[in-house]
């Protein structure tokens, strides 16, 4: 690991030219030793040796710097002298202590680089010790990444360490708060609220009424509620007096119990996300497949990988089903075996360019050429449960740009052969019969479409910003903003309830050099478009395909499986 340097200039304005420029005093540490100072290098490199030695304090030549151990001040001298901080020399307990001091010291860039630093290297060992530095010194940039690891890895830092009994009451209840905490059980929850008040007694002993209610007893077995209730220090404490046998003493207790402690819980069913990605991410030759750890691309574990970057990917039940350039190239992920699987081939053997939608549990295939480029009029269903493919009815025939499921209906959007009206078709799957809507206002040929909370979103494309929303109640297309920047072949999809369109462009994900477009996201309440700016990592969204899985009994088995200790989710390049 290279050193990082920096430098600093000199300015002849300064107004601490007055102060002597040799060492002229001395700094103190608690475990006392001394370090020969020059005050003028540090009034000027420092904004609190500033702030001392040219205010109040201006004559001071002997101070002692509470809470900064020799160590840590002597590498922080180093840099303030030399502009340079070896990383190289930094460590997990070092570099905490240098971004706290630095922090305390106002030393923003050297701040910068330890931040950099402990984020880099945070582990399992140091992960609640930078939470609690982050924690004194407000830095809530730190305690959220910090939180979010201690979420994620949560089952093997309480298994390996007490430092968990360290964490202040708001952040202990706001890891229980979680949803997505990987604990393996209830019990998790309970032996470290017993742990924590035997760490904090005995003034915590009163907070057991209150940290009970961070146990999901959706989840929580017979055995686990009976060792609750008859825990000595519940039975022999006055707090929870009232909630044993003020509550219960005209009840079958146990039953009851259970009753009170799920009417006061602060949860409302099992400790599991409402929703996972499915992703499929290309990495140099490899498209590798991934599963997130719950409703955000921050973490996640490899589980496969296939041999083309999808179009389309559509999930049903525990299967992804993946569709390439050509009808040919397709396959179903299994996500609980997590294996590939061969799709049955479709009636249509040929077809590219084509459109690919599910609707009440079915995946329709649409649009697309022959290999002579002649349009193709026929439309296949697949039924997962019987894996076979059969033709449904066509539509008024059209060049099919884009083609989404709003409501249980399907809207294919395209154009005419002679390319100068756009059409829209909505096709019913009760009646199987297709019947014709209103056409957006302006031709858009390399326009994508797709449906937002609950609505029909058609945008750019061929350079053009607009962007317009359909109202399947009264058939009109409502404008809306213009995008901020123009995309030739634009893609949007969702993430985390945010809208986001980028440029779908083939030559970036080969890696090949290109000015790329940034994305933006689309902020609702102020109807206003933003641009991803370059420092975040959503502004590689474009190089990600994905689905959001929803369904409860899917994304169970899926968390099921994250939470295997063999299985381990790690830092994923959108973190």
């Amino acid at each position: 690991m290279q050193c990082k340097k920096r430098k600093f200039s000199d300015d002849s304005s300064d107004p601490y030219t007055e102060l002597d420029s040799s060492n002229d005093g001395v700094l103190r540490t608690e475990d006392g030793s001394k370090f020969q100072m020059n005050r003028n290098l540090l009034a000027r490199r420092c904004p609190y040796f500033k702030t001392l030695f040219c205010g109040d304090f201006a004559d001071s030549t002997d101070v002692l710097l509470k809470g900064i151990d020799a160590e840590t001040l002597q590498s922080i001298l180093v840099y303030l002298y030399t502009g340079t901080i070896q990383l190289i020399k930094l460590n997990e307990e070092n570099a905490t202590n240098i971004l706290v001091a630095s922090d305390y010291l106002l030393i923003d860039s050297l701040m910068q680089e330890s931040r950099s630093f402990v984020l880099r290297e945070m582990s399992l060992t140091n992960c609640v010790p930078l939470f609690l530095a982050a924690w004194r010194i407000e830095n809530l940039d730190i305690l959220d990444k910090c939180h979010r690891f201690i979420v994620i890895h949560f089952q093997e830092i309480v298994s390996q360490s007490e430092e968990i009994c360290s964490l202040p009451l708001e952040a202990l209840k706001k890891l229980f708060r979680e949803k997505s905490l990987n604990a393996s059980n209830e019990r998790t929850v309970w032996n470290v609220i017993v742990r924590w008040i035997i760490s904090n007694t005995p003034d915590s002993l009163q907070l057991f009424p209150e940290l009970l209610r961070y146990i999901s007893f959706d989840d929580a077995d017979e055995p686990l509620t009976n060792d609750i209730i008859f825990y000595k220090m519940i039975q022999e404490n006055s707090f929870c007096q009232k909630l044993i046998f003020g509550e219960l003493q005209h009840a079958a207790q146990h039953q009851n119990f259970r009753q009170i402690l799920n009417s006061q819980s602060i949860f409302t069913g099992s400790r599991i996300p409402t929703d996972i990605h499915c992703c499929i991410a290309e990495e140099g030759f490899y498209k590798n497949i991934y599963l997130t750890w719950d409703g955000e691309i921050d973490y996640w574990r490899k589980v496969g990988s296939v041999h083309f970057l999808p179009n389309y990917l559509i999930q049903l039940d525990r299967y992804v089903y993946t569709f390439g350039i050509s009808i040919e190239i397709k396959l179903a992920f299994d996500m609980f075996d997590e294996k590939c699987l061969p799709m049955p081939h479709t009636i249509c053997k040929f077809r590219w360019d084509y459109s690919v939608v599910s609707a009440n549990g079915f995946i329709y295939v649409m649009g697309g050429c022959e290999e002579d480029f002649s349009y193709i009029e026929d439309i296949e269903r697949f039924d997962p449960r019987t894996r076979k493919w059969e033709l449904v009815s066509r539509m008024v025939p059209i060049y099919v740009s884009e083609a989404v499921a709003v409501r249980g209906y399907i809207y294919a959007i395209g154009y005419e052969n002679a390319l100068t009206n756009m059409m829209v078709q909505v096709y019913d799957p009760a009646s199987d019969r297709w019947s014709s809507v209103s056409a957006p206002r302006l031709l858009k040929l390399q326009t994508t479409a797709i449906v937002f909370r609950g609505r029909l979103y058609l945008i750019g494309g061929e350079y053009w910003r607009s962007m317009e929303e359909y109202d399947p109640v009264n058939d009109v297309w409502i404008p809306m903003p213009n995008l901020p920047l123009v995309y030739r072949t634009p893609r949007a999809l969702v993430l985390n309830d945010v809208l986001i369109v980028c440029e779908d462009d083939l030559y970036r994900r080969l890696g090949e050099s290109r000015i790329i477009t940034p994305p933006v996201y689309w902020d609702s309440e102020n109807q206003t478009w933003y641009i991803i700016q370059e420092s975040s990592p959503l502004h590689m969204i474009d190089l990600l395909k994905f689905c959001t899985i929803t369904e409860p009994n899917v994304v169970k088995g899926i968390v099921k499986r994250n939470r295997q200790k063999s299985k381990r989710c790690v830092k994923s390049p959108f973190a």
